[in-house]
């Protein structure tokens, strides 16, 4: 991309606010509930740019050592935890299965809703 064009994360943080800003205090019932619906959409989108590849890949990594498992699929290390636990060749009392799942779900909050991680977006 050339350099006098701004990321994808800029433009949809400058969309947001602009929204924010100067479009959301002049409208009232619906159209107001949209917008803010529209504004928290793409803040959403923004922390998933800025944060999503690398809590893929750290859940990639935990799964890869928590299953002894080379696959770079992360939809397959999923399901492959899946059927461990269902199956009980892993016990939900694990150490490292609750330190991964804590982890996993920190990571997708912060994306998600990053108040509830006490970080902000």
């Amino acid at each position: 991309m050339p350099a006098f064009v701004p990321s994808a994360t800029t433009l949809l943080q400058a969309a947001a606010t602009d929204l924010e800003r100067d479009v959301l205090p002049a409208l009232a019932g619906f159209p107001r509930f949209r917008t803010r619906v529209i504004v928290n959409l793409l803040r959403l989108l923004t922390r998933e740019l800025a944060l999503g590849a690398a809590a893929d890949a750290a859940e990639r990594a935990r799964l890869q050592a928590l299953l002894d498992a080379d696959a770079d699929d992360l939809p397959a290390l999923r399901a492959e935890l899946a059927h461990r636990l269902e199956s009980g060749a892993i016990d939900l009392a694990d150490d490292a299965l609750v330190q991964h799942l804590r982890e996993t779900l920190r990571d997708a909050l912060a994306i998600d809703h990053p108040g509830w991680t006490g970080e902000h977006g």
